[in-house]
C-alpha cells in the first residue's frame, strides 16, 4: 500500500516537472448496475413507433330474404329474396298455374275475402325431383266473424279428422288444417291457416305439389314435409298491424267551451 502511493506521488511530480499535469486515475471493475435502471437507446439508431395492425372487419352478407308490407291490410312478411311475389287478385296471371287460388275462386269459397299477395317457390328450386311447385297466398277477409274465421281451416277441409292445430303468429293464435287432392299426375299437399286480429280474419295457404311418377322415371322423390316446414317461416314470420288511418278519415275534434270563447 505505501508503494503504492509513492508511485502515484511520483507520477505527480514527474508531470509537474514536464510543465504539464495529469490526473491518473484508477481502472477497475464496472460498477454493478442498480435494478430498475433502463439502458440508453444506442446512439444513431432511430426508435420506430410500433404499428397497429389494422383489424380486419366482416363484409356485410346480403341479407337471403325481402320484405313485404302492405299497410292497407295491416300484414308484413319475410320470405326468400328468391321468390317470385305477386300483389293482388292476380286472376290473369294464375289462371294456368295449378295449385293457385285466384280472386274468383276465394270469393266463391268465402264472400268477402280478398287475396293480398302471392308467393311462389320458383320451379328450379328442386332439378331432378318430382317437385312440382310450391306457393303461399296471404288472403284477409274484413267480414269472417273471429268465431268462423278461427274454424274455416277445420270446415273447409270437411274432415273432421284431418290433422290440424294452433301455432301463434306476432301473439295471435292460427288454427291450421292439412288436407290433400290430386289434379291430373300431381298431388297437392295443403295446409291452411287463419287468425283473428284488428277485426280482420288472416289467411294463409301453404301448398307444394308433388308428381306421381312411374318407375321408368328418373326422379328423386321429394321432401314434402320439409318445404312445408319451410314455407311456414313465412307464415310465423307475420306482422300484423291495424290499418292505419289518415287525418283526412279522422274525425273533427269537437271544440271545448274554452276553445269556443
Amino acid at each position: 500500500m505505501v508503494g503504492g502511493k509513492r508511485w502515484i506521488l511520483w507520477a505527480l511530480v514527474m508531470g509537474l516537472a514536464g510543465g504539464s499535469f495529469a490526473v491518473i486515475g484508477y481502472v477497475g471493475k464496472a460498477a454493478p448496475k442498480e435494478k430498475g435502471t433502463s439502458v440508453a437507446p444506442l446512439a444513431g439508431i432511430a426508435q420506430r413507433p410500433l404499428e397497429k395492425k389494422p383489424v380486419a372487419r366482416p363484409v356485410p352478407r346480403e341479407s337471403s330474404s325481402s320484405t313485404y308490407a302492405n299497410p292497407e291490410y295491416g300484414v308484413t312478411f319475410r320470405y326468400p329474396r328468391n321468390y317470385p311475389l305477386d300483389e293482388g287478385p292476380l286472376d290473369e296471371v294464375t289462371e294456368d298455374a295449378g295449385g293457385l287460388r285466384t280472386q274468383a275462386d276465394l270469393e266463391s269459397e268465402q264472400p268477402g275475402a280478398i287475396l293480398v299477395a302471392t308467393i311462389a317457390v320458383p320451379e328450379d328450386s328442386f332439378p331432378n325431383t318430382t317437385f312440382a311447385g310450391g306457393s303461399v297466398q296471404v288472403a284477409v277477409n274484413r267480414y269472417l266473424p273471429e268465431g268462423g274465421c278461427q274454424d274455416y281451416p277445420v270446415t273447409r277441409t270437411g274432415d273432421a279428422k284431418a290433422a290440424s292445430g294452433t301455432i301463434t303468429v306476432d301473439g295471435v293464435p292460427f288454427m291450421w288444417a292439412d288436407s290433400d287432392q290430386g289434379e291430373a299426375n300431381t298431388e297437392y299437399f295443403e295446409r291452411d291457416y287463419a287468425g283473428f286480429a284488428n277485426d280482420r280474419c288472416y289467411e294463409f295457404f301453404v301448398r307444394v305439389g308433388v308428381e306421381t311418377v312411374n318407375e321408368t322415371d328418373q326422379l328423386k322423390p321429394v321432401n314434402q314435409k320439409k318445404i312445408m316446414a319451410q314455407l311456414e317461416k313465412i307464415v310465423t314470420s307475420s306482422q300484423l298491424q291495424p290499418r292505419a288511418v289518415s287525418m283526412l278519415d279522422q274525425r273533427p275534434v269537437q271544440q271545448t267551451q274554452r276553445g269556443r270563447r
